[in-house]
């Protein structure tokens, strides 16, 4: 068999391509990617997931195949189960697409009806029984995270990490925002008092770092810990390490907002980080401003835990596709380039008055799709309150 991956999924991808039955096998990352291999491969069977990268529906993706390569066969893994499984699995039954999976894990046995047809299997002994157990492949839901947002130039970093702020804590996860950049961005986007200005400089002075988290302004489940508004001169490298230590531990989503460029809180940033989102939009300056601050990070960047968000952006556009092509060709392995559609006027509208786009945005805007379309590639789950366990890290 001759396979064409595109599940972005290491672990699956590692999986399949162990097999000996697998004569060839060929990786896309992306849905364009995808597209551009295709013309090309020899491939037999294409794996597909629901959670490939890129800005086309699955639809959409599906169509294309179907017109480069119409006898290319098709396994679909759809992933965890929501409203539109129904009819979407209808539409895999229209286009002949009669192998698919529902569900965050899948057994080998699965893999193998799927992708082999192997329907009949001889009784084995009990020694090939307790030796050949079958994996199950986990597509794990986030539990905790640090996220660290980062750009080289001005281009959306605290307003996009004000939204996905907002966006963990209606999912339910107790999660604390740190700006970094003593710019106006946090303190005006979430209308904070004046009153909590300086609480970080003055408990940081003190040595009293759990008192910051305890006295930082709070939304719900949301912890929002700023600066002095226009204070350049930031935190040092220790006091940011003790502060993040704290945080950490009484948090289940951490995100730093960082200043603008390297600064040795932003290399710790990253260094601590177990997500990273670098911020692009559609200026080709702002992209070569990147270029060059990912040439200065050297190993400090880790392209695995990384995303590439193009922000501000209009997906149809030709700024947009030129901004994609010039990432793509950076030849970084990202997890993701993924956009993000400007939200207008709205963002301005909300500033101080403690909501964001993301919260009162239709969601079937371009925005809220874009935004949930970055949360489900961190497979962000739902978190019931009710339900979390008493002693968990997040716990108060």
């Amino acid at each position: 068999m001759r396979l064409l991956l595109a599940v972005d999924h290491e672990e699956l991808q590692d999986f399949i391509m162990r097999d000996t039955r697998i004569e060839s096998c060929e990786v896309a990352n992306c849905a364009q990617g995808l597209f551009e291999i295709i013309r090309h491969s020899k491939a037999d069977t294409l794996v597909l997931s629901k959670y490939l990268n890129g800005e086309v529906t699955s639809r959409e993706v599906i169509n294309h195949v179907r017109n480069l390569k119409p006898k290319l066969r098709i396994v679909y893994l759809y992933g965890q189960e929501d409203k539109e499984t129904n009819s979407f699995i209808q539409y895999l039954i229209s286009e002949n697409i009669k192998d698919f999976h529902i569900g965050m894990n899948i057994s080998s046995i699965e893999l193998n009806r799927l992708l082999f047809k192997e329907n009949q299997f001889s009784k084995p002994s009990l020694i090939q029984l307790l030796s050949n157990r079958p994996k199950t492949l986990w597509y794990k839901e986030l539990d905790t995270a640090v996220i660290t947002v980062y750009s080289n130039c001005s281009n959306g970093k605290s307003h996009f990490a004000w939204n996905m702020a907002s966006a963990f804590e209606k999912h339910g996860y107790i999660t604390s925002l740190i700006n970094l950049d003593r710019g106006f961005s946090a303190n005006i986007y979430f209308g904070i008092e004046s009153i909590y200005d300086g609480l970080l400089d003055y408990f940081t002075a003190l040595g009293d770092y759990k008192e910051i988290i305890n006295s930082s302004y709070k939304k719900g489940n949301l912890n929002i810990i700023a600066g002095s508004l226009g204070n350049e001169e930031g935190l040092n490298t220790e006091d940011f390490l003790k502060l993040l230590n704290i945080v950490r531990s009484k948090s289940e989503i951490v995100i730093i907002d960082t200043y603008t460029g390297i600064m040795d809180t932003t290399l710790q940033a990253i260094n601590h980080s177990t997500v990273d989102f670098l911020i692009f939009d559609c200026d080709l300056m702002h992209f070569h401003m990147n270029k060059l601050m990912l040439e200065k990070l050297k190993d400090i960047f880790v392209e695995n835990k990384t995303y590439a968000i193009i922000n501000n952006c209009n997906t149809a556009s030709e700024s947009y596709k030129d901004i994609y092509r010039q990432i793509a060709k950076l030849g970084i392995k990202f997890k993701g380039i993924l956009p993000l559609s400007s939200c207008g006027s709205l963002g301005y509208d909300l500033m101080a008055t403690g909501k964001t786009p993301y919260d009162v945005a239709k969601s079937s805007s371009s925005f809220c799709i874009d935004m949930n379309n970055i949360m489900e590639a961190l497979n962000v789950r739902i978190v019931d309150k009710n339900k979390r366990p008493i002693f968990s890290r997040g716990g108060r």
